[in-house]
């Protein structure tokens, strides 16, 4: 592993690429439950000096939690990262709120982009072992001398863009200060995004939305896609040149290839989430192979349109042998909870919560296959969710309802049923005809984790990255 105690362009990582001082822009990071978190990690491994700038964690509560507020613990190391934070308002519940949260990340990001000295930090290269408590002030800002490390700059900056595509505000303020390229990675298009708020094309917000996206998306340097249907949007909708843009798949953890996840049965569910329902599951006394096991792990939110699984979910009403487990959390997770309630099958479908990765992995072994929605009434459908990737590196037949990249995989794949996106009675024939005919799908699995190798592998994509990065600072 290369030394980063201090990094310069002549270093390289044992890949043989340049190693690279990153700033890395992110409204979402730990302790929240993030893909950016794993990113941040394996980058630092790679030998490359990584800081981040973020928000307060607020995701899985939907408020700030005590050791965050009153300026505490605004300067952190996490595995080896320079953490900086910047003050937030929390979430909480419903639009107002979360825009609210979204707009104090642009303003007192920017700031902070505009005001801190970027270019030194005491906290580079320290190991995952320091303290918490070894940071630079409450507030994360440099009181004492600076350091006298010459090359303690950034080279470039990366966005890890989820909704909503704001965050890389600051970014671009880091970007004409210091003139440094700026990479964003897309997940999530925008202004299509806008659209799961119930603004509409056409009004008044959306337009104004519309026009601040294309301003954010056309001073990026470079923009990798997740999903290769954003291609067309990008260039049709923002005006991005192809040639500016890449396609940089997700990529999940390898470590799920190695385990075996087969069906355990007879085994407990063990629920531990205060926003679980009030009948926990039990798998004991059930058959391991004639009952039937679906698993759904992620975010809980509009674009997941979680509507149509529970709607397809009714064509188990009455059944003792059929069960969903709904891991993860959202701001959707109570209305879906409601709703499952709501058409009489809350006995048939149990709600945990967010669990972190290592306690997540374990529901894999009580799931025969995992299910998959995306809403299709707008481009959001179009993208390729990561849980997607997770699923297949799992070795999990998977039952979707999407369209766009997602359908496409599966079926090129062969790894199990896809429809339409919101089509809730095809759902839940597939649903059906997975839980009767098992035997159909017996290969899904493998031919799933083939996939995955050939395509999601973490290696790929960080050399990929890697690639992209260096020669955005080639350049400049």
């Amino acid at each position: 592993m290369t030394d980063t105690s201090v990094v310069g362009i002549d270093k390289v990582n044992n890949d043989g690429n340049r190693s690279l001082r990153i700033l890395v822009v992110t409204e979402c990071f730990w302790p929240d439950i993030y893909a950016i978190n794993d990113i941040v990690e394996k980058l630092v491994k790679r030998g490359h000096r990584v800081t981040v700038l973020t928000g307060l964690p607020d995701y899985t509560t939907t408020k700030i939690p005590p050791e965050y507020r009153h300026g505490q613990n605004r300067h952190q190391n996490y595995k080896g990262a320079d953490v900086y934070r910047v003050q937030t308002i929390a979430r909480h519940h419903g639009p107002i709120w979360r825009s609210l949260s979204y707009l104090s990340f642009v303003v007192n990001g920017w700031m902070r982009a505009r005001t801190q000295d970027w270019k030194h930090t005491d906290v580079w290269g320290k190991g995952e072992n320091q303290k918490d408590t070894d940071r630079i002030g409450s507030a994360g800002i440099r009181s004492s001398a600076l350091s006298d490390i010459d090359d303690a700059d950034f080279d470039v900056i990366y966005v890890w863009e989820v909704s909503p595509v704001t965050m890389a505000v600051p970014a671009i303020a880091l970007k004409k200060r210091y003139k440094k390229p700026l990479f964003l990675y897309c997940m999530d298009i925008w202004p299509e995004c806008v659209k799961a708020m119930s603004i509409k094309e056409g009004t008044l917000p959306y337009k104004l939305i519309h026009w601040w996206t294309k301003r954010i998306y056309r001073q990026c340097d470079h923009i990798a896609v997740s999903s290769k249907p954003f291609f067309q949007y990008m260039e049709e909708k923002n005006g991005i040149s192809r040639d500016k843009m890449s396609y940089l798949p997700q990529y999940a953890d390898v470590g799920l290839l190695e385990l075996d996840t087969s069906k355990i049965s007879n085994q407990n569910v063990t629920n531990t989430s205060s926003e679980s329902n009030d009948n926990a599951y039990d798998l004991v006394g059930n058959d391991g192979i004639n009952h039937t096991d679906f698993l759904f792990i992620g975010n809980i939110g509009k674009a997941q349109n979680l509507d149509c699984l529970m709607k397809a979910m009714t064509v188990f009403k009455g059944r003792n042998d059929v069960h969903l487990h709904m891991v993860g959390g959202g701001s959707e997770f109570d209305n879906i909870r409601k709703l499952a309630r709501d058409l009489g099958i809350g006995d048939i479908v149990t709600f945990y919560g967010p669990k972190p990765f290592k306690e997540a992995v374990a529901y894999y072994n009580k799931a025969d296959a995992c299910v998959l929605t995306l809403d299709g009434s707008t481009h959001i459908g179009d993208t390729l969710p990561g849980k997607l990737q997770t699923y297949m590196a799992a070795g999990k037949t998977i039952l979707a309802a999407a369209n766009g990249a997602a359908m496409d995989i599966i079926k090129e794949a062969e790894c199990g049923k896809c429809v339409a996106a919101g089509d809730d009675k095809a759902y839940g024939q597939a649903l059906l005809d997975f839980a009767d005919y098992k035997e159909k799908y017996s290969d899904c699995g493998e031919k799933a984790r083939k996939y995955f190798r050939e395509n999601f592998m973490e290696e790929q994509h960080f050399v990929e990255l890697e690639r992209l990065l260096n020669m955005m600072t080639d350049r400049h």
